[in-house]
């Protein structure tokens, strides 16, 4: 496509509509926040300490964007720099809407936001006052830009810009446009720019969103809940709401490594091409496998982006125990000797069996044999007393009478 030079081409929001006008005093967090699982990332981070710049139809006046909100230049002539169209009063809040228990919260709840006004109040603006617009960003250097509008032709004037801001380390995100198949806007397909197609709450890629090979990435945009004019809130569709979406995603890993970085002195997530790296690490695939022209290279897992990836902590020095007084020792009692528990008793059957008569008549026959055996014993062991009577021939008192031996011994019969 030829390049066009002269700095009078138009530039325009995007094609968007309003679904809704809300006025409610309840904070709703939208589909798109849940989706992503936003509100678990604020544990980390809301995006403290991190400034973007949107460049769109003026400064908003809404309470619930004020504390969070600071207005920049004005580059439409004839015009004040409030917002009286709403498209970047809506934009605003879906990156820094504050969480404060009214009406919606943004994706990055402590971010900062400068209001730049380059589109007038009809939505209509020109390459002139936005490269203006531009000029402004490169001498304010914010940490990001959201731009939520294009052109049907590139302009070497502000691509030019948008180097310079790419290599100051300044991302720009850029709504891809609703054109559907008619192809991305610019500045969206610049290089050097990101851009952003829109996705529906059923996970379908929007009709409108513009296709190409610059898609770099797919955000929720169908039925956006966020903060409109007459301090209400709206329901708005487009890939203008998908562009503030990935804005207050950056504005959340931006701070989270600018956190790190005090507490490390490291910070791998500072040039464009790192936050790329990172946002691309963290992406899910969708539509055919690999990049392809309606999701890009897909939709980023804000949760693991900004809660996954955190440094291991510290450890803390343990601190020595307080000494504990020793307590004085008591006089613990002599224990008294138990006595020794009594044996019990054998046990003793109740009704013990009575003996069998045949073993008293062996015991009796036992006892009989004994003494039998014993008086044999007796008269075979005892000695025999014999009497040996004195001869006829000798007196009591052994005196012998020779004669009567001699007629004994002469007649024997006698």
């Amino acid at each position: 496509m030829r390049a066009v030079n002269k700095m009078d081409e138009k530039t325009q929001l995007p094609p968007f509509t309003i679904g809704e006008s809300i006025y409610t005093l309840s904070q709703k967090i939208d589909w798109g926040l849940k989706d992503s699982n936003v509100p678990n990332t604020w544990k980390v981070t809301k995006g403290e300490g991190i400034t973007c710049m949107v460049i769109d139809t003026g400064h908003p006046e809404h309470p619930d964007l004020k504390a969070n909100i600071k207005a920049g230049e004005n580059f439409i002539p004839n015009e004040p720099i409030e917002d009286e169209n709403g498209h970047q009063t809506h934009c605003t809040g879906i990156i820094c809407g504050v969480d404060n228990d009214i009406g919606m919260v943004g994706v990055a709840p402590e971010a900062k936001c400068i209001s730049v006004k380059a589109l007038s109040k009809s939505g209509g603006g020109s390459y002139i006052g936005l490269a203006q617009a531009l000029d402004y960003a490169i001498k304010t250097k914010p940490d990001l830009i959201s731009m939520s509008l294009g052109g049907p032709s590139p302009s070497p004037v502000l691509e030019d810009k948008i180097k310079t801001l790419y290599n100051m380390n300044i991302p720009v995100i850029c709504a891809a446009g609703n054109t559907g198949e008619g192809g991305v806007n610019w500045p969206a397909a610049f290089d050097d720019t990101i851009a952003v197609a829109a996705y529906d709450k059923y996970g379908n890629i929007a009709s409108f969103s513009s296709r190409g090979d610059k898609v770099e990435w797919a955000a929720p945009g169908v039925n956006i809940y966020s903060t409109f004019l007459n301090k209400g809130y709206a329901s708005l569709s487009g890939t203008s709401m998908a562009c503030p979406f990935i804005a207050g995603v950056i504005c959340l890993m931006l701070s989270k490594h600018k956190k790190q970085e005090k507490e490390t002195g490291k910070n791998d997530c500072k040039t464009v091409k790192e936050i790329r790296q990172h946002l691309l690490k963290y992406t899910d695939d969708k539509g055919v496998v690999g990049k392809d022209n309606d999701w890009g290279y897909g939709v980023i897992d804000v949760d693991r982006l900004i809660g996954g990836d955190q440094p291991d902590p510290k450890p803390q020095p343990k601190p020595d125990p307080k000494p504990q007084p020793k307590p004085d020792p008591k006089p613990q009692p002599k224990p008294t000797p138990e006595p020794n528990p009594e044996k019990p008793p054998p046990n003793i059957p109740n009704n013990p069996p009575k003996k069998d008569n045949k073993n008293k008549l062996y015991i009796a026959i036992g006892v009989g044999f004994i003494l039998v055996c014993s008086l044999f014993i007796y008269l075979l062991t005892r000695e025999e007393e014999v009497e040996i009577p004195n001869p006829p021939y000798i007196d009591e008192d052994g005196n012998i009478n020779w004669d009567e031996k001699f007629n004994q011994e002469s007649n024997p019969t006698r």
